[in-house]
């Protein structure tokens, strides 16, 4: 999928991303390496490809239906550069993992239990 195919996808994921970094897009964790964000028209879910936590990532939309309408993964483009994509699906990786298993607030706890 080319850059100019795939924008809207990218787009999505750069708003959930800032939306999840602010904390209004909560996450579920699906699967051991997979996080699901559930909207009213559908759900995105991200995972590693790999299922080790590591790049490459895979980003999925699905309508309300279940019918999966666009994927987004990490790729190499001409000359084997990383895709501009790349880093905004792993920053979203990153933050949907950490919101799913609400590493902040544990984080914060464990802060305030040693105060």
């Amino acid at each position: 999928m080319s850059g100019e195919e795939n924008g809207r996808v990218v787009v999505l994921c750069e708003r959930l991303l800032e939306a999840t970094r602010k904390h209004a897009a909560d996450w579920n964790r699906e699967a051991e390496d997979l996080f699901v964000w559930k909207g009213s028209q559908g759900t995105v879910s991200i995972g590693s490809r790999d299922k080790d936590g590591e790049p490459p990532y895979q980003l999925t939309v699905v309508n309300a239906d279940g019918d999966t309408l666009e994927e987004l993964r990490s790729d190499l483009v001409a000359d084997d550069q990383p895709a501009p994509w790349n880093e905004p699906l792993a920053g979203l990786y990153r933050a949907a993992r950490r919101r799913a298993l609400k590493a902040d607030e544990v984080l914060e706890a464990m802060i305030e239990a040693l105060r």
